[in-house]
């Protein structure tokens, strides 16, 4: 039964933080920039949760702490015939937890899986501020890994490629609304706890509605659904892994100047099943080169 209530809590805590790992956007994402441009990206992201909603809890006394920082790096090219985005992302990942059924807490820290990709833009057109492009990050498996703590490890262990198509449509001289639909399809992890994991796809919709609140600052509303990630453990499916689960927050973004940006977000789970209930607090640094 130990396998069972460890592998409950792989998804959790492969999804607990933006960017690196389940590669969450932000507000105006797509939203280009001429080419040449090239940006660096700062990410501290916090995740606090004191509450399990799953079976896999019969104790209730799961919770969760997360802290990480990641650093992006991205270009803006030509090519790839068209307008693309070449980047890579380096995740470090502090995480402590009391497993799902566990009484004791468990802590990893350190380098995570990088991801390598980029997005490659079918629509680009800054005037009427419309866009629309295909997102592809390939997880490397190189991060630190632990097999006999794999459920706080800060790598997986095994390759991972998330995908976003997203489209972006400006309304009236204030508002940019946005879609994304996403899936993270996952390779085997050959080593947790001697065993073979796999999971099943997770499918995400990320939607954004942002308003200008100035020339330079803008606030926007952020809703995430989530389905699917269903775990298996050496061919057998492990039941209460299927997780569902609904995100909702707001971001304010302020440009300082020119090349210099700032980003706030929160957002909390307001429906979970098999999951734990999130609080996220996102602070964003961007640079323009």
């Amino acid at each position: 039964m130990h396998h069972r209530r460890t592998c409950a809590l792989l998804l959790p805590l492969t999804l607990a933080w933006p960017d690196a790992q389940a590669a969450d956007l932000n507000a105006r994402d797509f939203v280009t920039a001429p080419v040449g441009t090239s940006l660096g990206v700062a990410y501290l992201p916090l995740t606090r949760s004191g509450d399990y909603h799953g079976a896999g809890d019969d104790n209730g006394k799961a919770d969760l702490s997360v802290n990480a920082f990641a650093y992006r790096q991205l270009w803006f090219s030509d090519i790839c015939g068209t307008l693309c985005t070449p980047q890579f992302i380096v995740p470090y990942v502090d995480t402590e937890a009391r497993l799902p059924g566990a009484n004791e807490h468990r802590r990893e820290r350190g380098v995570g899986d990088p991801q390598v990709g980029g997005t490659l833009f079918f629509i680009n057109d800054p005037q009427s501020r419309t866009y629309s492009g295909l997102l592809g990050l390939l997880s490397v498996p190189v991060g630190e890994y632990h097999s006999q703590n794999p459920d706080v490890s800060p790598g997986a262990n095994r390759w991972a490629l998330h995908l976003n198509y997203n489209y972006t449509q400006g309304v009236g001289e204030r508002w940019l609304l946005e879609a994304n639909l996403e899936a993270q399809l996952y390779g085997k992890n050959d080593d947790y706890f001697g065993a073979d994991l796999q999971q099943k796809p997770l499918y995400r919709l990320q939607a954004f509605a942002s308003y200008d609140l100035t020339p330079t600052t803008y606030g926007a509303l952020r809703l995430i659904h989530a389905d699917g990630g269903e775990l298996e453990l050496d061919g057998r499916r492990l039941d209460d892994t299927h997780q569902r689960y609904t995100q909702a927050g707001f971001e304010l973004g302020h440009w300082l100047d020119s090349r210099n940006q700032v980003l706030l977000g929160l957002t909390r789970n307001v429906s979970t099943d098999n999951a734990y209930a999130q609080d996220n607090l996102l602070l964003r640094f961007v640079h323009v080169f």
